[in-house]
């Protein structure tokens, strides 16, 4: 016999494909659900246990999406950015890092410096993607009329502001553990107020007090106070959205699943609560190529946003991210072949703007910058221009200007980009990599007179950055002049030193001006 279908979880993953895009089918369940009037509130919301990486960006971006298109389609919408640093560091994480040794169970915010800097790193990242509005300050906090909030739950917590909600649900446990299917014993933790540390056995479980047995500090203690109160997870993300009153969140696929958060709270929005369960945009996973497993930022693992900010403009970062439903999984590497890909697909996509609605349509919801101007040259022709002359930035955009037409800005933004690659992923490739043997012949005779053949440059090269090839005599001397390259093959005759490859490994380095 057939299992009935669980038409609750598959509603999760419906969607109407005769929408333009994804985001106005989402948008679309809001402005049904609510009436014109009402402000639509997003949330986002992320755990600083590390770095945000370009998984949690996902989040962000299907939240930033959706709520452009609830204002292209004339209704009032705000974004929600929830640090939730009043959860525990996991024991495993302390283990791995000894900086975190002192801090297992206890809030991410207690490690301040560290939590803060975590926080603050992604919300300079969202506002050079032009999502969190300039207004925001560091800490994302913008005037109380802003479209864009930012709370952090340790503040919220400790202040109190759950207060009465934590109450109604250690009042109403017994319902809740039925209508999660949960054990009742494991709805609620409580951070010790001796130690700071959530490794406490509850003896006494009231809405008014609460008395616990510390495991760590083996302190008895009674708090009068819902604050150190900490509700389980699917809780704590209940409680949050009806104190705030959040009408969508994205979510990835992971917490969408049979038995997830998004599937087993359903029950406890319609016989608890009294509510809708917000309007879910689940998301697939983002990996790295040759991954399986998703990115991890307590593992300290995969690309930050910072990253590909520094090797793609802001509208090609949002693009990777937008283009495809929001069901999808998708793959982001600075590996050369997958970037240069991404490169050669967003340069067509911008070429094709001009006479393709669908896509101006998806240009418009991921900003308001205006339609950038096709004709730059190719990121693939950029990079290969940087390594024969040198990384000097300066020479190789001299050089574009004598074939290149159009925005001379962006076209210079274009080769800080390839230039970014090359530091960060693309070093391994570099010809300075080509080290030559110890003994290999060097240059003779000082003058560039007579015939050049291949052996004649390797020992060039070797005199000069000491590898088995590199750029052609004809650009060497474009670059750096004839007086400087026989210079450099004197002093390394002479000192064995080689400062112009010194002078390159620092360009690589970043800490070497463009200047030849």
């Amino acid at each position: 016999m057939k299992r009935k279908r669980d038409i609750g979880y598959a509603d999760l993953f419906a969607q109407d494909r005769s929408q333009p895009h994804w985001a106005f089918d989402y948008a679309a369940r809001l402005a049904r659900r609510h009436p014109e009037n009402h402000r639509i509130l997003i949330q986002t919301s992320m755990s600083p246990s590390g770095p945000f990486h370009i998984g949690n960006l996902r989040d962000t971006v299907c939240a930033h999406l959706v709520h452009r298109a609830l204002q292209q389609m004339g209704r009032r919408s705000a974004i929600l950015l929830s640090f939730d640093d009043y959860d525990p560091f996991r024991p495993s994480q302390a283990k791995r890092d000894p900086e975190l040794a002192d801090y297992a169970g206890r809030p991410l915010a207690a490690a301040q410096e560290r939590a803060t800097a975590i926080c603050r790193a992604y919300i300079a990242e969202l506002k050079s993607l032009g999502i969190c509005p300039p207004e925001a300050n560091m800490d994302g906090k913008t005037p109380a009329s802003s479209s864009w909030h930012t709370h952090y739950q340790w503040e919220r917590y400790t202040a109190g502001t759950y207060a009465d909600l934590q109450r109604r649900y250690i009042r109403g446990r017994r319902h809740l553990a039925k209508l999660l299917g949960a054990d009742e014993k494991r709805l609620f933790s409580v951070y010790c107020e001796q130690c700071g540390r959530n490794e406490t056995r509850i003896l006494r479980l009231h809405p008014e007090r609460v008395r616990y047995r510390c495991l760590n500090c083996t302190a008895v203690l009674t708090t009068a106070k819902a604050g150190p109160v900490k509700p389980s997870w699917a809780l704590d993300w209940t409680l949050r959205v009806t104190h705030e009153r959040i009408d969508c969140e994205p979510a990835g696929q992971d917490h969408c699943s049979a038995g997830s958060t998004m599937h087993r709270t359903q029950p406890l929005y319609q016989r608890f609560l009294n509510s809708h369960q917000p309007v879910i945009v689940p998301y697939g996973l983002v990996r790295e190529p040759g991954q399986r497993r998703k990115i991890s930022g307590s593992q300290r693992g995969g690309l930050l946003p910072g990253h590909l900010l520094a090797v793609m403009p802001a509208p090609m970062v949002l693009w990777l991210y937008s283009r495809r439903n929001c069901l999808s999984d998708i793959r982001i590497s600075l590996q050369r072949d997958t970037f240069l890909a991404a490169y050669a697909d967003y340069d067509r996509f911008v070429r094709e703007l001009p006479g393709d609605e669908r896509r101006q349509l998806l240009y418009r919801l991921m900003t308001d910058e205006p339609f950038p101007e096709p004709g730059l040259p190719g990121m693939r022709r950029v990079i290969g221009l940087l390594h024969s002359h040198c990384y000097d930035e300066g020479h190789v955009l001299a050089t574009l200007e004598k074939t290149e037409t159009g925005d001379g800005a962006r076209r210079a933004e274009r080769v800080r980009h390839a230039m970014a690659w090359i530091r960060l992923a693309g070093r391994e490739a570099s010809w300075l990599s080509s080290e030559a043997e110890e003994d290999a012949p060097l240059f003779e005779g000082d003058t560039f007179e007579g015939a050049w053949d291949r052996e004649r440059h390797a020992r060039l090269h070797a005199s000069l950055f000491g590898v088995t090839s590199g750029p052609a005599l004809r650009t060497l001397l474009s670059v750096f002049g004839e007086a400087t390259l026989l210079g450099a093959v004197v002093e390394h005759r002479e000192s064995g030193r080689r400062p112009l490859r010194d002078l390159l490994l620092n360009r690589l380095d970043g800490q070497g001006s463009g200047e030849g």
